[in-house]
């Protein structure tokens, strides 16, 4: 049984927004570490080691009132894997829905399940590329975009099971709207790393629509859930590339932040990948510079993304003909992404970051290309479903460009001695 709080913000969350700009911003490491990047025609398989063996099954499809589901997001909690929303070109939605979703699915992940089932629907405007991360056994969400005014949003919820009945609650805004902003959490806190705004002319990242943000994808943000009432606290800004979808995860107690794409507003006038990777230091609010990607390449899940509090994974995603760099410059782009479907858009890579030893490695490629999949790490496995793909076919189905596929990867660690050895022979 399921049902819908009312979602009207309680008088003790308040409306407060706690934003306080930093007055200084304190880097080390201005000059990425060197690592060997890869020439225009070699991939990761040419350059990289493998750092996790990776086997894949597909399970039981994501519903989605069709047969499609793209930059949907969730996560697990009370053991059920939850998919918010989404934009697809669903069949049998009601009118009112179609291209934009407000439902909400839940599948069990142990014991007896029937497969997926259908949970209260979002509050709020139908939207994809929120940022949704789990805290204890509460799911949080924030943010998003759609092709209908406002267009970007700032409201977030929280989805929590009470007396075995789903309930969402309205939570506190961000101090302003984004869509594809990276999140992740230590312990009871929550991060929210840049993303873009949109007027349905094009996406920004270097500011707001009006101008009135500047830097608006290299901002990071915190939300401690044991004190909502505080609302939302401005963090240092991150010295990288202004970018949407990063791939941005926790580890070690610190926040990650690995890739993306730049927004349109830049002096090039396109859409950029970005390579540039950082990780922030929430004991001592400092930014360090890490190594460039290996292979530009961008448009990442973001949240629950790292295996072993240690390696954070990469998936799938594109790579634009030009890389906007942290000054402003533009040159093109380097390596070349690995395909399942050598024809076929986006890609199948699942590189790996090792944030022990700061090296790039990877794991097993997708059996097919997908960009932006929402992705979900668990133990040793990770949960994949929708996102974008051109067409493919897994164990057997068929699936079309905003696939409602659900898939699995199992996760099994290579000794570190063996992939250092892989690193030698490499060079």
């Amino acid at each position: 049984m399921v049902r819908t709080q009312r979602l009207g913000v309680p008088k003790t969350l308040g409306l407060v927004i706690a934003v306080f700009l930093p007055l200084c911003s304190h880097l080390q490491g201005q000059d990425a570490p060197k690592i060997q990047l890869a020439e225009a025609d070699q991939t990761a398989w040419d350059i990289l080691p493998q750092m996790l063996n990776i086997t894949y099954a597909g399970g039981p499809e994501v519903p989605s009132c069709g047969r499609s589901l793209q930059t949907s997001n969730g996560g697990i909690i009370h053991d059920t894997l939850i998919s918010v929303a989404g934009f697809g070109i669903p069949t049998t939605c009601p009118e009112s829905e179609k291209k934009f979703i407000k439902k909400v699915y839940g599948l069990k992940l142990r014991g007896s399940s029937s497969g997926w089932k259908e949970l209260p629907d979002l509050p709020g405007s139908r939207r994809q590329a929120h940022a949704a991360i789990p805290v204890g056994n509460r799911l949080y969400l924030w943010g998003g975009f759609s092709y209908f005014d406002p267009y970007t949003y700032r409201d977030g919820y929280r989805l929590s099971k009470e007396r075995g009945e789903w309930i969402w609650e309205s939570m506190p805004d961000l101090p302003w709207a984004t869509g594809g902003a990276g999140i992740c959490a230590i312990d009871e806190k929550i991060y929210i790393f840049g993303g873009m705004d949109y007027n349905r002319e094009k996406m920004y990242t270097n500011a707001d629509r009006n101008g009135k943000i500047p830097r608006l994808g290299a901002r990071l943000l915190v939300f401690d859930t044991r004190n909502p009432n505080a609302g939302w606290k401005n963090l240092t800004i991150c010295p990288g590339t202004a970018r949407w979808y990063p791939a941005v995860s926790a580890a070690g107690g610190k926040v990650y932040v690995l890739g993306g794409l730049s927004g349109g507003d830049n002096a090039a006038g396109q859409y950029c990948t970005v390579v540039d990777n950082w990780s922030y230091d929430p004991a001592r609010s400092q930014w360090e510079r890490l190594p460039d990607l290996p292979i530009a390449s961008g448009n990442y899940p973001s949240g629950q993304i790292t295996y072993d509090d240690r390696f954070i994974l990469l998936v799938g995603g594109y790579q634009y003909a030009s890389i906007l760099n942290p000054d402003g410059s533009v040159r093109p782009s380097y390596g070349r992404p690995y395909k399942h479907y050598k024809k076929k858009g986006y890609y199948a890579d699942v590189m790996v970051y090792d944030t022990k030893t700061r090296l790039f490695g990877r794991g097993d490629p997708l059996p097919l290309n997908n960009n932006m999949p929402s992705t979900v790490v668990e133990g040793n496995r990770f949960h994949m479903f929708g996102s974008e793909t051109e067409e493919a076919i897994v164990e057997g189905k068929h699936y079309e460009h905003r696939p409602n596929l659900y898939l699995i990867g199992t996760i099994a660690p290579i000794d570190e001695q063996d992939w250092r050895d892989q690193i030698r022979f490499l060079k």
